[in-house]
């Protein structure tokens, strides 16, 4: 069952564009794509989800959270979704030639002075038993809880399969 499930999974994340075509229910619309956000010495850049057939059961999230402290810090939980029954963040690897998913029941540290991604196929925030469809243009909020920066509210971009939020920018650090 369980490597039925990381099949199932592993189908999703790697399929290409679904067209939606429903509305999301009382989620903002925003004409740009990326935001950041920052609490303490922590800054959140571009998260994203992708948008999801009608049916969906799972989904996740991604983005690039730097770190401009000289302590590590800690992303320990995700919390306030309204649009799914469950979240968790999780780790995917690569373990004898076959992708791997596990939660991070501690969270995922971020270490002194850097940055961590959160991409596919990586770290990622996984969004599980959907309420509703993740409709493209639209915003889902979330809270980040991180050791000790404190929490910060988000808001998840839903973008098509080819977006790449690092297209044109420089890598820092």
């Amino acid at each position: 069952m369980k490597k039925f499930f990381t099949f199932i999974i592993f189908i999703i994340f790697s399929t290409s564009s679904f067209s939606g075509s429903h509305h999301s229910h009382g989620h903002k619309k925003n004409k740009e794509i990326d935001h950041d956000y920052k609490i303490g010495k922590i800054k959140i850049e571009k998260p994203y989800t992708f948008f999801t057939p009608n049916g969906a059961k799972v989904s996740a999230g991604y983005m690039k959270i730097e770190n401009y402290s000289n302590k590590q810090d800690v992303l320990q939980s995700v919390s306030n979704v309204s649009f799914a029954d469950r979240v968790e963040i999780h780790e995917m690897t690569m373990e004898n030639q076959v992708m791997k998913m596990r939660p991070l029941k501690k969270g995922v540290v971020i270490k002194a002075d850097s940055e961590l991604y959160l991409k596919p196929s990586g770290y990622h925030i996984m969004f599980i038993g959907l309420k509703e469809q993740i409709s493209k243009g639209k915003e889902y909020k979330a809270t980040l809880n991180f050791k000790n920066a404190g929490s910060v509210d988000i808001f998840f971009k839903a973008v098509g399969r080819n977006y790449h939020p690092d297209k044109n920018h420089h890598k820092h650090h």
